[in-house]
């Protein structure tokens, strides 16, 4: 007879972090996807934040199961804690900007601009991701040379 599975505490919360995560896309894409069917004031940002979205998405995902898979989870933790963060950040703000008229010219501008500044801290959040790779590569260079040398 086949023993049950355990799992650890670790595990358990590794595959909370990773569905919280997938909830926290789909939030707000779906928060993107009725905001812009409810209103067109602000189409092109939401276009562009959900465009971001789309592209980081499968990514941080990846980044997190590999963190899962090599119990490597503090390295890159923090960076994923900040896009949760900036989701339900991101989430809320497009919730509110359904709900402003057209012809409120000032919370308009205002909007727009925070929905342009949500968009430009998740590019530069997968900028630091960038930097973060770059330096793994350098380290797995270097521990490759040292076998070898």
């Amino acid at each position: 007879m086949a023993e049950p599975v355990t799992m650890t505490a670790m595990a358990v919360g590794s595959l909370l972090a990773g569905a919280i995560l997938g909830v926290a896309f789909q939030d707000i894409t779906v928060a993107i996807k009725e905001s812009k069917s409810r209103c067109s004031n602000f189409r092109d940002a939401l276009n562009s934040l959900e465009n971001t979205i789309s592209l980081l998405s499968p990514l941080i995902k990846e980044m997190d199961r590999l963190n899962q898979e090599l119990g490597d989870s503090n390295k890159r933790e923090v960076i994923i804690r900040l896009f949760l963060r900036q989701l339900k950040k991101g989430e809320a703000l497009v919730s509110k900007c359904s709900s402003i008229r057209r012809w409120n010219l000032c919370k308009k501008r205002k909007y727009e601009k925070r929905l342009r500044n949500m968009d430009s801290s998740l590019r530069e959040l997968s900028g630091v991701l960038q930097v973060g790779q770059a330096l793994d590569i350098q380290r797995l260079q270097r521990i490759l040379q040292d076998m070898y040398h």
